[in-house]
Formats: C-alpha cells, structure tokens, sequence
C-alpha cells in the first residue's frame, strides 16, 4: 500500500483533519503536506548507519494558489516544518537541519497544482520578518537526487539585469552575476540604490533553478511586481519591479 493511501497514518489523519477544519483554498494545506513527505522519502540518502533527508522545502505556487494561503502563510509554513520533523522522527529519517518551508509564487505552474524541491543544508536559520518565507536561502551544494527527475540536472546559463526605469539611478542598469544578490541602500548590499524610501536591506534576488525569485527582506515600503505586492515571486523577462520610488525592468539576454 502506498504511503498516503486514505491517510493511514496518524500524522497524515492528524493533519489532515486539522487543516480541513482551519483552512480552505485551491490548493490544500494536506496536499503540501503530503507532497513534503513524498519530496522526502524521494530524495533520502542512506549512510553507514542513517538514512539522511533534506531539510529545507520550497513550494512553488500560482499566485491565485498563494492568495488562498496568504494570510495565514507564517502559521502554516510552521505547522508544515513541524509535520516535516515529526514525519522524519516517524520513518526514523535523520534531518541534516532545522526543517525550513518557504512558498515562492510562479504563474509557470498552472492554478490548482504545486511543484515541491528540496535541499540539505545544515547553515543555521536566520530570522526573517517574511510570513511567506520562514528561513534564509543560502546556497549550499545540493546532493545528487536517487531519481531523475523534469527538474534535475544543472540550471540553464542565465545573463540577467535589472534596469532602472525610475529613481535616482535612473538608466542605470546592473548585472546580475552572483547565485544571491541583496539589494538596498547599505553600501555592502550587491545592488546599492540611493533611494531614502529603500530599506537598508530591502530585497535579495535568489538563482534556483534558472529562474530568479526576488524575495522581500521585511523593507519597509514592501515590493511590487507588475503591480502586485508581493512576498516571494519568480521573476519573468520584462517583470517591473518597484521598491519605494524605484521602478526596475528584470530583463534577460
């Protein structure tokens, strides 16, 4: 019998029955939860005497699908990292670190499904003022999967830049050359913008995957993409983004 057939075991029931009483949307709580479990038993790495699984999650969703959950992103990205723990402890999995879930929203994904990836990474979590993203994103080298799978294999090349179109380093245009690149006014941020309105600390671009995924360092006037406030989003060629009185163009060559 499959591992999630009619939710046998007592974490799946537990689960289940709390988010459906909780909770509602397109996409729901147990089916994240059980796309996790299913991401762990399907990346383990058995040692001498351990069997290892990773443990930061990334779930990536339609933005319609990250609405439904939006409000309640923080208690949820929680309630998953405790169900990711207890499922370890359950199939005596050895975790390589403080499980970390964060939703990232790409209208590549149709609305109503969800793609699920893994990491191991064992750098300590830093905290975060984001509700959508409970954990850094720190690179470290990422185990070989046992299976292949669409999403395996090195990303593509990627020459990507971000133009200003308004603010006072209008038409200036910067590179992104770096996996993780911080943008706001400290003079060691990779991106500095002079805008007051900025934070110090105000966004950090993540390469993963061949795709870029801006992420909001709790700023204080918030990110815009095409309009919409976001948290985390997967960045597409022509995308505008704007922080405070900043107005950027994500291009790519």
């Amino acid at each position: 019998m499959g591992m999630f057939s009619g939710l046998e075991g007592s974490l799946e029931k537990y689960i289940e029955g709390f988010f459906k009483d909780n909770f509602s949307g397109r996409v729901q709580p147990v089916d994240i939860a059980k796309k996790l479990a299913r991401e762990m038993r399907d990346n383990r790495r058995v040692s001498i005497s351990n069997i290892y699984v990773p443990n930061e999650y990334t779930v990536f969703l339609h933005h319609s699908d990250w609405e439904s959950i939006s409000a309640f992103s923080g208690a949820l990205a929680r309630e998953l990292q405790d169900y990711v723990s207890h499922k370890a402890k359950e199939k005596k999995y050895s975790l390589a670190g403080r499980p970390l879930v964060k939703f990232v929203t790409d209208d590549n994904i149709s609305a109503g499904s969800m793609i699920v990836e893994s990491r191991f990474s064992e750098a300590p979590p830093e905290e975060d003022n984001n509700d959508a993203v409970s954990e850094p994103l720190e690179h470290t080298q990422r185990f070989i999967p046992v299976k292949d799978s669409p999403l395996s294999g090195p990303p593509p090349l990627l020459h990507a830049k971000l133009k200003v179109d308004a603010g006072p380093e209008r038409d200036k245009v910067f590179s992104l050359n770096k996996a993780s690149m911080v943008i706001g006014r400290r003079d060691d941020c990779d991106i500095v913008l002079s805008d007051d309105s900025i934070s110090r600390s105000h966004a950090r671009l993540d390469l993963h995957r061949g795709v870029y995924i801006i992420h909001d360092l709790g700023s204080t006037n918030g990110i815009l993409v095409n309009g919409d406030k976001i948290t985390s989003r997967a960045l597409k060629p022509g995308d505008v983004i704007t922080m405070g009185d900043t107005v950027c163009i994500f291009k790519v060559e």
